[in-house]
């Protein structure tokens, strides 16, 4: 009897303490978008090559992501956004229209992304330089 005790108080503390855990993203795109979702980005740098421009204290580009996987942007541009995992490397994946309707759609390397900053790259169709994209969130 004493056995059975000691074996059910065990059982009943374990499952209370794994019931008592936090929700936790289950894949690092999950993660990602976490992070990412529900907050305005703002671009204060990109590098080119060896061409940095910055554009801290200026009215510059800037995008939302929202929860419901849509997102709009400063040049008009409204779509939907994607976590894409490519063999490792995570992708922001775009889906955008511009205000004349006509699809402009992206995909950037996402190189970092935490609670307030992002960094992002790509390389242009036919070019060999990559450029490095540098935001904040507020």
């Amino acid at each position: 009897m004493k056995k059975l005790f000691i074996v059910s108080t065990i059982a009943a503390f374990t499952l209370s303490i794994i019931s008592c855990n936090k929700e936790v993203a289950s894949t690092k795109a999950d993660l990602i978008q976490s992070r990412l979702v529900n907050k305005t980005w703002y671009l204060d740098y990109s590098i080119t090559g060896s061409v940095t421009k910055t554009f801290v204290g200026q009215s510059t580009y800037f995008i939302t992501f929202l929860n419901d996987g849509s997102t709009t942007d400063s040049d008009g541009l409204t779509g939907t956004f994607s976590i894409v995992n490519n063999n490792g490397k995570y992708e922001l994946s775009v889906k955008s229209k511009t205000i004349n309707g006509n699809n402009f759609n992206y995909t950037h390397l996402i190189e970092s992304v935490g609670d307030e900053k992002m960094i992002n790259s790509y390389t242009a169709a036919g070019q060999s330089v990559k450029t490095i994209l540098y935001f904040t969130s507020k």
